[in-house]
């Protein structure tokens, strides 16, 4: 697998799911169908064992083994692969790192340490102890907003100087354009991946890539909202997030206020159009939505998107 540099860490990328079985494994083929379905439909990038690939539940034998299965799952495909390495503490962090990187993965999603936000003197050292147990993998820092503390622009500055080689990009939760802002200012030498949210101010500012989950629902139409930005069309880009902001805020709003978040709102979004593979199986405590809910977001899914579901096109391998 190709390892990436701040100069090629571009495009449009996936956020896949995990696929679980009934008996709550992963299900490999599904892995595989959709990594295909994923390249066939032109994303640059495909990444797994973030928020959306429910990396607070896997331990690390199970994530060993989908960072395998991942890997032969994109490998084919020509693909760029990122795998997230998030864990509680550095030493999990690490094993999860080496095990990427084992798998032939080196570009790894690194949020700081998940539950108590570390001191600011510790920053550079976590970073150091990453870098003396795994200096070939390629950092994308995940700016998480509940794994702090919040860096700056200046911050990825230093941190790219101390680190070259490692330190590649980050992929931003913010949604704050002044926050962007300061950071594309200050480190716009690194590969900055924004939300669909933040897309259009993003890219205007100097960002290189969008972190998806839209596209794993419609992708064409996120392909061509993401293209609209690489050639300068903001008046159709601007539509494109305004009616996807609308919809995030109006369609989705139950199952937050339900207390659903990350990758269990991630498997309900990818019901409702069934292109790629998803058994709806996630792992507990967080348990899947309930299935009045599920009808109701479809029911406002075929309502509010008619006209994009009839234009799309769904690509096959």
């Amino acid at each position: 697998m190709k390892t990436l540099s701040s100069k090629t860490l571009r495009g449009l990328w996936s956020a896949i799911l995990t696929p679980w079985s009934k008996d709550s494994n992963l299900d490999e083929g599904i892995l595989r169908r959709n990594c295909q379905k994923l390249a066939a439909a032109k994303v640059d990038g495909i990444y797994t064992t973030d928020s959306d690939g429910e990396f607070y539940a896997i331990e690390l034998q199970e994530f060993q083994k989908i960072a395998n299965a991942f890997s032969r799952a994109v490998e084919p495909t020509g693909v760029d692969a990122a795998v997230g390495v998030s864990w509680s503490h550095t030493q999990g962090i690490i094993d999860r790192i080496k095990a990427a990187c084992d798998a032939g993965i080196p570009n790894v999603h690194v949020a700081f340490p998940i539950f108590m936000p570390m001191a600011t003197s510790d920053i550079d050292r976590f970073w150091g102890d990453l870098a003396e147990a795994v200096p070939q993998a390629r950092w994308i820092h995940y700016a998480h907003r509940s794994c702090g503390p919040s860096l700056t622009g200046l911050d990825y500055a230093r941190l790219s100087e101390k680190f070259p080689e490692q330190f590649i990009g980050t992929k931003t939760t913010t949604q704050m354009t002044s926050a962007l802002t300061e950071i594309l200012a200050n480190a716009g030498h690194l590969a900055h991946f924004v939300s669909e949210f933040t897309l259009v101010q993003g890219m205007l500012l100097g960002a290189k890539g969008c972190n998806s989950y839209w596209v794993n629902v419609l992708p064409g139409w996120m392909r061509n909202y993401f293209d609209a930005c690489l050639k300068d069309d903001w008046e159709t880009a601007a539509l494109h997030l305004k009616k996807l902001v609308k919809w995030e805020l109006t369609g989705v709003q139950p199952l937050r206020e339900a207390g659903h978040k990350h990758g269990i709102i991630g498997k309900a979004r990818a019901d409702l159009t069934n292109w790629l593979e998803e058994s709806g199986e996630t792992r507990p405590p967080y348990y899947s939505v309930s299935e009045e809910l599920k009808t109701e977001l479809k029911k406002a899914f075929e309502s509010y998107w008619a006209e994009e579901i009839e234009r799309e096109i769904f690509p096959r391998p």
